[in-house]
């Protein structure tokens, strides 16, 4: 499908497309470990500059006029000479300005700049104080109380994941001092906060929360970051041998992370979808800026690691705000990230606010993660409670740094956030207050072509909206990390509750049922064979491949969204074709159709869940499940298919056990789910015909197929066509 390795850095821009930044990131996959290279760039009127780059990446120095561009990359190594193919980009009247500074006139900028440098003026901290009169008044009695209490010991349980917790609650302790201290500038919260960070700070760097040891690394780098913070934040007060002190931690523990995803050849540029190296490199890139001066190597922190990570600002995604690695991962990894972009604003005036993936991010939230919405979205963790508070606070922080129309609606409609969390109190302060209007003209879908998700309401703004979600992910977005093997499958849920279910649950990384089942296509409302087998991803082969999808069509107006996902690649060879339409006739009907083929014949598996045990109202057709007051019809009306159901959690028929793949049940903590499946005997090719009746409102369908073996579904007044090609249409 592509010559590229799978883990490589995406071609960016993608040919032929329309920016949403000027200039835009520059991208592309690494040559060799060797190779150094220079970007050429043609302009609109036939003038080409070149640009070296620092490695499989560049951010050009000079904001591009409107007008289509031509590139190409010229690559010098042990091969030789060679240069790229040649792609344009067009950059339009609403292309944004978005330039990355010179990082040596920055770090001299920034050196001459006293501390504090991370936190705003007194009058902006006032104003975030004022408008946080709950979070702040807790935030006192919080770390009054605190102040009683003796300061933990040096984690060292024996256990990697438990060491990691005990560091993470010194650092909330710490940070909440911190903020403390920057809102209300009182000598007692000062001398909570040093107490902490003197505490910190006397732990071992090379032991047992040191960034290298394996599964402490994000403790290890909150912590790090929280000492550079004290460090910054209190420095006007400290006296030179406590600033020794932390300076000491913070070097050797900042040189480990540049060593790990920096170095002399950052390993995150040369495979940048890896989720804790990209996120290691950003915060490097932000505390160097509030380092640089004090300690001898931050300048090259900051001039290797904070272009990569202004470049690779979400490298799960593109210009359109989406993020492939599921919306669980979507939150946890933006959450984190927003404290260091909060304090990379205040310390350089680099604003991340402006980055085009950055303002499109709210609709991403808004749309795939609404107010309301019983779970997450195709990736580890989607089953998780957590996430009512998670997704306020980290809503809201964001809101407040990156504002927009529809990010403050959906700002507006969460509640139930930590008030105390870093990621909210410290924050910008809130252009906006109260109920939020929703846009008008806001569509109720949307569909992101950089990572091939839909999302597809019957009211965006109705808490109790109707949603179906469809998932066909293009390369380079394939099923690898958090990302499940479920191309070509859908979602429905409806009143806030979940109908068409993604299974499983999140476990842990890489536990027997992640293997087993949460990885697996037969997890999900998608297309297996012979047994439940069903798509690759990276993981699960022994070769190291991804599967892949890609939208080959979406269209729709006001009363329906239809979208088109092909998913052969991600079968690995096993079929010869994986077609799925999906047509949302709002406010209730789903027409679902699948065209499947193989150059063997195999026993075909329509895939569906639930949370309750499936009620079969029409023995082979017609199935309802229920929950919550909510319910969902699905009537199979190609016929041949038989329908079957079990609340275990199975391998396929005929794997052997390996130690992580077993066959049979797999146990799992968790309440019982139901899955449902359609079956047809052993064929060279069929096709699925569903129809999802949300509500169960006694919808019913005529099935016809014409002569030349076109179908036509007539249901609520409208006609689904469907060609021998598997294109649908609607009229």
């Amino acid at each position: 499908m592509q010559s590229a390795p799978p883990l490589a850095a995406a071609i960016r821009p993608a040919d032929g497309m329309t920016v949403q930044q000027t200039p835009p990131d520059f991208s592309w996959p690494e040559a060799s470990k060797t190779a150094r290279y220079t970007l050429n760039l043609t302009y609109p009127d036939g003038k080409t500059r070149s640009l070296p780059a620092p490695q499989n990446y560049a951010n050009w120095n000079a904001v591009l006029p409107p007008g289509k561009y031509r590139w190409t990359v010229t690559a010098e190594g042990a091969s030789g000479h060679t240069v790229s193919d040649a792609r344009t980009f067009v950059v339009d009247a609403d292309s944004k300005p978005f330039l990355v500074p010179d990082m040596k006139s920055l770090a001299a900028r920034l050196a001459a700049k006293p501390h504090p440098r991370g936190l705003p003026d007194d009058r902006t901290l006032a104003k975030m104080a004022e408008q946080r009169g709950r979070a702040t008044r807790e935030l006192r009695a919080d770390v009054e109380m605190r102040t009683k209490e003796q300061l933990a010991p040096v984690p060292n349980t024996g256990s990697p994941s438990a060491d990691e917790g005990r560091i993470m609650d010194e650092v909330k302790l710490a940070t909440n001092a911190l903020a403390a201290y920057a809102l209300f500038k009182e000598d007692r919260y000062y001398a909570e906060a040093l107490r902490h960070a003197k505490n910190m700070a006397s732990w071992d760097p090379n032991g047992t929360t040191a960034y290298t040891r394996k599964y402490v690394d994000m403790g290890a780098r909150q912590l790090t970051y929280t000492l550079v913070l004290a460090y910054d934040w209190l420095y006007p007060k400290l006296d030179s041998s406590t600033k020794s002190l932390l300076l000491s931690s913070i070097r050797i523990r900042t040189k480990q992370m540049f060593d790990d995803v920096i170095g002399n050849r950052s390993r995150v540029a040369a495979e940048p979808r890896e989720s804790h190296g990209q996120v290691t490199a950003t915060m490097i890139g932000m505390m160097a800026t509030l380092l640089v001066g004090d300690v001898p190597e931050a300048g090259e922190w900051m001039e290797k690691a904070l272009p990569l990570a202004i470049n690779l600002v979400q490298p799960w995604g593109g210009d359109d705000g989406g993020f492939s690695n599921g919306t669980p991962y979507a939150i946890w990894d933006t959450g984190t990230l927003q404290p260091t972009w909060y304090v990379l604003r205040w310390a350089s005036g680099i604003d991340l606010a402006q980055k085009a993936w950055v303002r499109n991010y709210a609709r991403f939230l808004a749309y795939f993660n609404p107010p309301g919405t019983p779970a997450r979205l195709f990736g580890d963790g989607y089953e998780q409670e957590m996430f009512k508070e998670q997704s306020a606070r980290f809503g809201k922080g964001f809101t407040y740094f990156a504002p927009t129309p529809l990010g403050r609606w959906y700002a507006s409609q969460l509640s139930g956030e930590d008030p105390m969390r870093f990621e909210y109190l410290m924050s910008p302060p809130a252009d906006f207050s109260g109920p939020q209007p929703f846009p008008a003209g806001t569509p109720n879908s949307l569909y992101l072509p950089t990572t091939g998700w839909v999302a597809m309401h019957s009211e965006l703004a109705d808490k109790d909206r109707v949603s179906v979600y469809f998932k066909s992910s293009p390369y380079p977005h394939g099923a690898f990390s958090h990302q499940l093997a479920d191309q070509n499958s859908f979602v429905i849920n409806a009143g806030g509750q979940r109908l068409a279910i993604e299974s499983g649950y999140y476990d842990g990384y890489k536990t027997r049922h992640w293997w087993n089942w949460l990885h697996q296509t037969r997890a999900a409302n998608a297309i297996t064979y012979d047994g439940g087998k069903g798509q690759i991803f990276f993981e699960g082969t022994d070769y190291k491949k991804m599967g892949y999808g890609k939208v080959l069509k979406y269209a729709g107006d006001k009363s329906y969204d239809l979208a088109t996902g092909d998913a052969t690649q991600a079968y690995d060879g096993a079929l010869t074709q994986a077609l799925r339409s999906i047509v949302y006739l709002r406010p209730n009907i789903v027409v679902v159709h699948d065209k499947l083929a193989s150059a063997t014949p195999r026993k075909w598996e329509w895939n569906i869940h639930s949370l309750a045990r499936f009620s079969v109202l029409r023995p082979d057709h017609q199935v309802r499940t229920d929950n919550g007051g909510q319910s969902l019809c699905v009537d199979m009306l190609t016929p041949d298919a038989k329908f079957s159901q079990t609340d275990e959690w199975q391998a396929p028929e005929g794997i052997k056990g390996d130690g992580r793949m077993v066959t049979g049940a797999e146990p799992v903590k968790g309440a019982a789910q139901w899955h449902g499946r359609f079956a047809t005997g052993p064929l060279a090719a069929t096709e699925f015909i569903a129809l999802l009746d949300v509500g169960c409102k006694g919808t019913k369908a005529a099935l016809k197929k014409d002569d030349g073996g076109n179908w036509a579904v007539e249901v609520g007044g409208r006609v689904v066509r469907i060609s021998t090609r598997g294109e649908a249409s609607v009229e």
